[in-house]
């Protein structure tokens, strides 16, 4: 028979010294904390709500709760552990393959951005650098804008005719 203890009960439980052994043990592709208390009875770390077992993936977090309590000697047993129920239990995320995707393109911009802004500053501060006054650059992108809007507007009677 199996008792059930929620965190704050497991972690009550050991602390004053009612539990002999503590073990991680594997079921299938999950881990279970489970605990010889000194009456005999086998306890299993729950879920706080719910009252079911509280299972792990990787048997490092088990273990990471279980050091936190101040449990430093923990046995492990991973003599019912299937690597294959392990993989079909694992959530299935077939969005993360974009998102890497995305998050190395905008790593490679980000990389290709600060070159380019440290060859412009290299540029600038070389002293053989041509600097163009202010009012001259305003002046040439009013003459752009301009032009821009000249063949907007053409290209727009062009639509309507």
């Amino acid at each position: 028979m199996q008792e059930l203890l929620n965190l704050d009960q497991f972690r009550s439980a050991f602390r004053s010294g009612g539990l002999q052994s503590v073990t991680v043990r594997a079921q299938g592709g999950r881990f279970l904390v489970t605990a010889e208390p000194r009456t005999g009875q086998q306890v299993v770390l729950a879920k706080t709500h719910g009252g079911t077992h509280r299972s792990f993936r990787d048997p490092g977090k088990a273990i990471t709760v279980l050091h936190r309590m101040g449990a430093h000697k923990v046995e492990v047993d991973t003599s019912d552990w299937s690597p294959e129920a392990a993989k079909a239990d694992a959530p299935r995320r077939p969005d993360s393959a974009e998102r890497q995707r995305r998050a190395h393109a905008a790593a490679e911009h980000d990389a290709w951005f600060r070159a380019e802004v440290e060859q412009a500053l290299r540029e600038a501060d070389a002293p053989e650098a041509v600097w163009i006054p202010n009012e001259e650059v305003q002046r040439e992108s009013e003459l752009r804008i301009a032009e821009w809007r000249r063949q907007a507007a053409a290209q727009k009677q062009k639509v309507v005719a």
